[in-house]
């Protein structure tokens, strides 16, 4: 006679072990949309400006792509641009749309952009005119780059707080899709942090693309990517 019953058991272990793996952590890191500041070359910083029509464009596609994740919950930066493309994601995600008590977004000071002091909301071409030295530095040579002469924000400091950042969303989720909304340097300060890369060989020129996302796991106190 076939055991039914043994067959039944190894086929609740494989269950519970499959719904245990759809569970884990996922990190869903989302740059904001294009701003006008953006399309000007304005550095931003932790200034804001509006999303264009191409970005809220561009988000609305990622959102399509997203709009089946289940998110448990949301993080943005406390800027403008990040909150306003958080929204556009939510507004086309079908478990969002279905719930009653919908999601809110928590705004974390440690999500926000890199402060660049005396150049936010100057052009690249004004802050390469007043500033040749730190410019050729931050674009080229940013080992040599001294975020204290423009009362800005030393890039591994933007870094460790980010990093605080991401720590505490962790901590407050063990499982489920975490929707996270934030901004280009610091983002790819993260990349390099969990390639082992250091602070001092960033390239702001290869900057993620603005609503773009990349998606992370967290085990045994370490970040990594997961392949889309």
């Amino acid at each position: 006679m076939p055991n039914y019953k043994k067959r039944k058991k190894i086929s609740r272990i494989k269950y519970l072990k499959l719904k245990k793996e759809g569970n884990k952590l996922k990190l869903y890191i989302v740059r904001h949309g294009q701003t006008e500041w953006n399309v000007l070359e304005k550095f931003q910083g932790q200034l804001n400006s509006p999303l264009t029509e191409a970005g809220i464009e561009k988000v609305r596609k990622t959102a399509e792509e997203l709009k089946n994740i289940v998110f448990s919950k949301v993080y943005t930066s406390q800027v403008g641009r990040t909150i306003g493309t958080a929204e556009i994601i939510l507004e086309h995600n079908k478990n969002q749309i279905e719930r009653e008590d919908k999601l809110e977004l928590n705004k974390l000071y440690e999500l926000n952009e890199i402060y660049f002091g005396e150049w936010q909301g100057q052009t690249f071409a004004e802050i390469e005119k007043k500033y040749p030295e730190q410019y050729h530095n931050y674009f080229y040579d940013v080992k040599k780059y001294d975020a204290k002469t423009i009362g800005g924000e030393e890039l591994k400091d933007g870094l460790d707080r980010f990093l605080k950042g991401l720590n505490q969303i962790v901590s407050e989720n063990k499982e489920g899709n975490i929707l996270v909304v934030t901004h280009g340097t610091v983002l790819e300060l993260f990349f390099n942090y969990i390639q082992n890369v250091e602070a001092h060989d960033l390239d702001e020129r290869k900057l993620i693309g603005n609503g773009e996302y990349k998606i992370f796991g967290y085990e045994d106190g370490k970040y990594f990517e997961i392949e889309k």
